[in-house]
């Protein structure tokens, strides 16, 4: 029996926590055994929750941190995570660990732990290149380095791997391409669409300067001064901070502007927007998209994504680019008309159930790491 040590870099259930999740998922319906090691020094966000809930998978706490920013971080992460790393060597060798497990390009401690115990070792890269590091020559040597401790480097998109490989300065031949798992959601009803309460514009996600909300809010004041009977819905809020950060920027008020908190019940958000906005600037494989036009929702993007590699623009979404707000506001003013937009929702929708249809996340990521 294949025995799986997962290394996640958090105790949330977003972004690569969810999609970790799904691997240990697919393993443990291979009939492998599963250990999950989680961060000990930051509150559980759900995922021991979701794991406990899966048959058979350990948790495993322990006191480590993820690198990031710099060389000068990364060479005090590595110190602060020694602790761990001596009893995840233990346990490899007592309890048979045929496979290590990383969750993403900021977890080094599994890739340096492959390396003290000569363990086959699988890291799934989540990030863009430039979305955690300040990149210096020492940092890149360290990389450089990790790699070669690395059996399979799995990756979200070419682009990324692409991405990767140039900043690395090195041939990442040692390589897998495997898109994320899709989360189906039930398609809204047709009614749903035919508001008669104007378009409802929406964005889903964390209020996080990299998601550029600024250009959305600033852009809808304008479209509303020429479409008034259009609403905003921000979903994604996590207190009273991000309320304070959407209300300082936009002058506009209920029912034309709604915050709504944080929550994984998508479904019934994408049922009450006709449009989803994605302004951020730089994206990998935002999940939500899928999920968006799944529902049959209209979907406008930043052009700096992953997407770009799945989907066709002009025909299943929008894409434009993050720093120009008159790009954004020309094609918000095309989908005021319904024909033009339902035509792009419903070639999105048609996209984004082939996708899920046809994915093959769980074999892939199962056969890689069980084998």
């Amino acid at each position: 029996m294949s025995h799986i040590l997962f290394i996640s870099h958090s105790r949330s259930t977003h972004g690569a926590e969810t999609v970790m999740i799904q691997a240990v998922k697919a393993c443990v319906a291979r009939k492998a055994r599963v250990t999950v090691v989680v961060p000990s020094i930051v509150p559980d966000e759900g995922l021991e929750k979701a794991l406990n809930s899966l048959h058979g998978v350990q948790i495993l706490p322990l006191p480590y941190r993820a690198a990031g920013g710099n060389m000068l971080r990364t060479y005090f992460v590595r110190l602060y995570n020694l602790g761990a790393m001596n009893s995840l060597v233990r346990y490899i060798e007592q309890e048979q660990v045929s496979a290590i497990y990383s969750n993403t390009c900021i977890s080094i401690l599994g890739a340096e732990l492959a390396h003290r115990t000569n363990t086959r070792h699988i890291w799934h890269w989540h990030e863009s290149v430039d979305e955690r590091f300040g990149w210096h020559f020492t940092l890149t040597k360290y990389y450089q380095r990790l790699v070669t401790y690395t059996d399979t480097l799995v990756f979200i998109s070419q682009h990324q791997l692409n991405e990767w490989e140039e900043t690395l300065q090195l041939n990442l031949s040692k390589n897998r391409v495997i898109y994320n798992p899709l989360k189906p959601i039930t398609p809204k009803p047709e009614e749903k669409r035919l508001s008669k309460q104007g378009i409802c514009i929406g964005f889903i996600g964390h209020f996080e300067e990299r998601k550029n909300l600024p250009l959305l809010l600033q852009t809808f004041v304008s479209l509303h001064a020429k479409e008034p009977k259009t609403r905003l819905r921000l979903c994604g809020a996590t207190g009273k901070r991000d309320y304070t950060y959407i209300q300082h920027i936009t002058d506009l008020h209920e029912p034309d502007l709604t915050i709504l908190p944080q929550t994984t019940e998508v479904t019934q958000f994408y049922r009450d927007i006709d449009i989803l906005v994605l302004p951020s600037w730089r994206e990998t494989m935002p999940l939500v998209v899928l999920e968006a036009m799944q529902a049959g929702v209209c979907v406008l993007q930043t052009n700096r994504s992953y997407m770009t590699e799945l989907l066709e623009g002009g025909k299943e979404t929008l894409f434009f680019s993050p720093d120009k707000p008159e790009e954004l506001e020309q094609l918000l003013l095309l989908c005021m008309d319904e024909e033009y937009r339902l035509s792009i929702a419903k070639a999105g929708q048609k996209k984004a159930l082939q996708l899920v249809q046809n994915q093959s996340f769980d074999d892939q990521i199962a056969t890689l790491l069980c084998e």
